[in-house]
């Protein structure tokens, strides 16, 4: 009787802070328990990256590149992608990171939380959105709705995502994330549709924000995988800017990047 009771009271809090007036003192006291996570943050890669020669210093920066952990199956299908010429030609050859010509699954998720990318987190009470510079924008969605149901959740790149705060942790349940590849770096590692993220994204100190994320794949993992991903503030921009191409004059042409004068 208790949890009915304490789930109700729950439920109408939710449902009025969602029709609340935007300058309501109820939703004034949801704003102040938020944590600030304002400014501009980037990836590790991007950071790593963003050098005079344009290299990263540091091995392993990248996190989703490491060996899943897949079940007998998908592990030979894995090793055989390995030693597979085409695809280390995806990689050598092709790869590029946006643009025409670009793979699809650069845009989708996980692959733009751990790709040089530079985003915005916007916190709300009904929702906290992950605005990427290279237009992607995840809504997480934490005004207590569930996942769509039935015909009505259906796979798309970044999957569907709903979340809730635990403390000044924000817990991101994500499902219904398109099939394939998770890292534009490591084109044979894939998931399937039935891939479940759970994310815990949490501050750390004043300019480093980790999330800490774990992938299940009933279809293809032997046990859950975790990798802790942490992105860095940037602090000699002063305003968010989009990001645009170059790679868009660099075309593939007869199976190879090339590379035109601008």
């Amino acid at each position: 009787m208790i949890r009915v009771t304490w789930l109700g009271v729950v439920l109408v809090v939710a449902t009025s802070l969602v029709h609340a007036a935007p300058n309501s003192s109820q939703r004034v006291r949801a704003f102040a328990r938020l944590p600030d996570w304002t400014g501009l943050w980037e990836t590790a890669i991007s950071k790593e990256l963003t050098t005079p020669g344009g290299r990263s210093s540091t091995p392993g920066t990248l996190k989703l590149v490491g060996h899943p952990p897949y079940n007998p199956e998908w592990e030979l299908k894995y090793q055989a992608a390995l030693d597979n010429p085409a695809v280390k030609a995806a990689v050598t050859e092709t790869l590029k990171g946006c643009g025409r010509d670009a793979p699809a699954y650069v845009k989708s998720f996980p692959n733009i939380m751990d790709a040089p990318m530079v985003f915005q987190v916007v916190v709300t009470p009904e929702e906290t959105l992950f605005v990427m510079d290279h237009g992607e924008v995840r809504h997480i969605y934490t005004d207590h709705r569930a996942h769509p149901a039935g015909d009505d959740l259906w796979p798309t790149p970044l999957g569907d995502s709903v979340g809730h705060w635990a403390g000044q942790t924000l817990v991101i349940d994500t499902v219904a994330r398109t099939p394939g590849p998770i890292s534009m770096f490591s084109p044979a590692a894939e998931l399937s549709d039935q891939a479940h993220f759970t994310e815990r994204v949490r501050l750390i100190d004043a300019n480093t924000l980790e999330d800490q994320l774990t992938i299940e794949d009933p279809m293809r993992l032997a046990h859950p995988w975790t990798v802790i991903l942490r992105f860095t503030r940037v602090l000699d921009l002063t305003r968010f800017i989009p990001y645009e191409c170059e790679a868009d004059r660099n075309p593939i042409e007869n199976g190879k990047l090339t590379i035109a004068p601008p």
